[in-house]
């Protein structure tokens, strides 16, 4: 009942994006599809109210008058949709480790000549002695450490970890909601998790919406199979020889695909203002950076310099640069973002970052952007550590920690030692 759950849970969290999308598209000249443009100076229209009370009236049956019961339930259905989908994977994994017990202990009984995986693997390994729960010696508060060969117990831990980000993320979705003000814009509200809830109407790619549905669409049947495929195919001879399989190389594996997927992400926030919009996240750096070309053809003119030609140095193609939507700066942006780069985003003059200004918020976009570069960069510092120590393992030069001269097994536990001061 648990996976059926989930199942349903994702679904209705996949239609209500899908739907959400579509409700906030229109068509333009050319028959592409592209989002309405919001004006700062009427953010309270960012959920649109006739949209959304259609859309909800169609699937539903439900209008809502107030914007603040509107925009609760908009989140409420996708939040929900995601504890559902935790609690189906949580009832899954319990569902496969339970089988897998039961099943041993079962054929253990028929069968007294038949052991099961820990008694087999562990109990009779005396190499292992010391490394699962029983015999570390280790006390409760040094984590996984325990749970070294205990797969089971292991994904338990991390499931528990994943229903508490789940969680965190409902509460704070609530949070939000809480102190939001239509009247103001966006980025300027110290939102965390807001700007993602409201790209789910604004969700696109570099270019066009068909775009990033597609490749995700792609990329993860390639993904889906690519998993299957290794679940049942032995590894080539050749890969054989050149990884390393060894416990903590898999770690090392897992932490540098992390650290590309945090640069990457680092990147797509801060120069792309189509797959997170300016209105929601803040000016981009391209943003930011044509700001200040304005204020320079400004200067250039005072200077009498020959800004009317398409050429050389002080040439009038310098300053209107070119965004993705084939717009110039002037046309797209200046209306909204005025003369200046809007205060907590990065100035930028000829490219080079020149300050940051905190005065008075930083915007959701920088937030986002220099935490998935500050946790790339620890993740792939992370990557080279455990691959280090992986390699050296398989050279046989460096044996890893020795348990049996571990500082905390020769110090007394900590409810001896109370009793002994008592």
């Amino acid at each position: 009942m648990m996976g059926v759950a989930g199942v349903l849970g994702a679904s209705l969290l996949y239609i209500i994006h899908g739907a959400t999308v579509e409700n906030t598209l229109f068509e333009d000249g050319d028959g592409a599809n592209t989002f309405r443009a919001i004006n700062p100076t009427q953010a309270e229209e960012t959920y649109s109210m006739v949209t959304a009370n259609r859309f909800w009236s169609q699937i539903f049956g439900v209008a809502f008058s107030n914007k603040r019961w509107l925009h609760l339930f908009m989140l409420f259905i996708p939040v929900t949709g995601l504890r559902m989908s935790a609690l189906g994977v949580f009832g899954l994994a319990l569902n496969l480790r339970a089988y897998d017990f039961v099943s041993q202990e079962i054929r253990a009984m028929e069968d007294p000549e038949y052991e099961t995986f820990y008694t087999k693997n562990i109990l009779s390994n005396e190499a292992l002695t010391g490394r699962d729960q029983e015999t570390t010696g280790f006390a409760w508060w040094v984590g996984n450490s325990r749970l070294i060969n205990l797969s089971g117990k292991l994904l338990e831990a991390r499931v528990a970890h994943a229903k508490l980000i789940v969680l965190w993320a409902g509460a704070m979705n609530l949070f939000d909601v809480a102190h939001f003000v239509p009247e103001k814009p966006m980025y300027e509200q110290g939102l965390i998790l807001l700007p993602h809830l409201a790209t789910l109407g604004w969700i696109v790619s570099a270019d066009d919406l068909e775009d990033i549905i597609g490749g995700h669409v792609w990329l993860g049947s390639i993904c889906i199979l690519g998993g299957i495929w290794h679940m049942l195919a032995k590894p080539f001879s050749w890969a054989r020889r050149a990884l390393v399989w060894f416990g903590e190389a898999y770690l090392s594996y897992s932490l540098g695909a992390l650290a590309v997927f945090g640069f990457i992400a680092c990147c797509f926030v801060w120069f792309n203002n189509v797959v997170y919009p300016s209105e929601f996240y803040g000016p981009t750096e391209p943003e930011a950076s044509q700001t200040q070309a304005f204020t320079f053809l400004v200067r250039d003119q005072r200077l009498r310099a020959n800004v009317g030609s398409s050429q050389g140095p002080t040439g009038l193609g310098k300053y209107l640069m070119r965004s993705r939507l084939e717009k110039s700066f002037l046309e797209e942006k200046l209306c909204v973002f005025g003369i200046c780069v809007l205060p907590g985003s990065l100035n930028f003059m000829g490219g080079v970052a020149i300050e940051i200004n905190t005065v008075n918020y930083v915007s959701p976009g920088s937030w986002l952007a220099t935490s998935h570069f500050v946790l790339g960069f620890f993740l792939s510092v992370a990557h080279l550590w455990h691959a280090g120590r992986a390699c050296a393992a398989a050279a046989q030069f460096e044996k890893g920690i020795d348990r049996d001269f571990e500082h905390v097994l020769s110090t007394n536990p900590l409810n001896l030692h109370m009793k002994s001061n008592a």
